[in-house]
């Protein structure tokens, strides 16, 4: 039965007539290996297809090839929704999903912690790029366990949609306008949790307080001689676009955990900089830049 996308105008019309009369039988999933309205726990998943029979199904490390199908309202954009889909691939350990509002598709990869888009058509081309499709999530696919090459899958040019890098570097901000609220506390401990892991971590200070860089063993204000943060920190990485690069600024975390951790200290000056800072609308994004140089060597 072929697709048209114009007779989809809800949730409901996209899951019946785009997956379920034309997507999963077109990809060679009979009705024993999909499962509609899957419950994991707290996540809700619209469909779940396996590669091979599995009564029941199990979604761990050793679990068979499978794919996530999440259907969306025909008016809904797809960009809203990746994350959720994130979300399911990485905790599920799902290695492909698809996701469709009948007017797009696209199909996601799922790459250790994150995912990346593989491929995308709209609906008005599904019915001449269903092999291109088979080829990335039909079961017979899935079954031969076939590893895609990533650098010959043609991702359509589109603006309303960004890929993921393969090596993405996570970034965790703790922030909280009112004091005492035990932002330094979750910091340090965090940052020590996932470095005794074996992640790569830099902590990195922005209050004025300097609390985390004084907790990482890093400085002691009251005496000027030992001060030798006060020419480097987060304050010279902010204001500086050239100069004061993330490895500039990077410190080893002293007599504070095993192993040691990188961290971009603060300084009590910094209070003393906040308004000038303020005033470079450039500074605002310059850590952002500035932490994209470094991406590669943290987690």
């Amino acid at each position: 039965m072929p697709f048209n996308p114009e007779l989809c105008r809800n949730e409901s019309e996209v899951e019946s007539k785009l997956i379920v009369q034309y997507l999963l039988p077109q990809l060679g999933y009979t009705p024993d290996t999909w499962h509609q309205e899957v419950a994991v726990g707290s996540i809700r998943l619209d469909f779940l297809a396996f590669a091979a029979q599995v009564i029941p199904f199990v979604l761990d490390a050793n679990s068979p090839l499978s794919v996530v199908m999440e259907a969306k309202h025909p008016k809904q954009n797809l960009n809203n929704h990746v994350p959720r889909l994130r979300h399911y691939l990485t905790s599920l350990n799902v290695r492909y999903g698809l996701l469709t509002n009948g007017k797009e598709i696209r199909i996601y990869q799922k790459l250790q912690a994150d995912i990346q888009l593989i491929f995308q058509c709209s609906g008005k081309e599904v019915e001449i790029k269903i092999d291109q499709i088979k080829t990335l999530i039909g079961r017979e696919s899935l079954k031969e366990g076939q590893l895609i090459d990533k650098s010959k899958v043609q991702i359509e040019n589109n603006s309303n949609f960004e890929t993921k890098r393969q090596h993405s570097m996570k970034t965790i901000a703790i922030y909280h306008n009112k004091g005492g609220v035990g932002k330094t506390t979750v910091a340090v401990n965090l940052a020590a949790a996932l470095r005794k892991k074996g992640k790569r971590v830099l902590l990195i200070d922005i209050d004025s307080q300097a609390n985390t860089t004084f907790a990482t063993g890093l400085i002691k204000f009251q005496f000027d001689e030992e001060d030798d943060l006060r020419d480097s920190n987060i304050y010279h990485l902010l204001e500086s676009g050239d100069f004061y690069l993330i490895p500039d600024v990077t410190r080893k975390s002293h007599y504070f955990n095993n192993p040691e951790l990188d961290v971009i200290p603060a300084h009590i000056n910094l209070i003393e900089g906040q308004y000038k800072l303020n005033q470079i609308d450039a500074s605002k994004t310059r850590l952002v830049t500035k932490l994209k140089k470094v991406e590669q060597e943290y987690d």
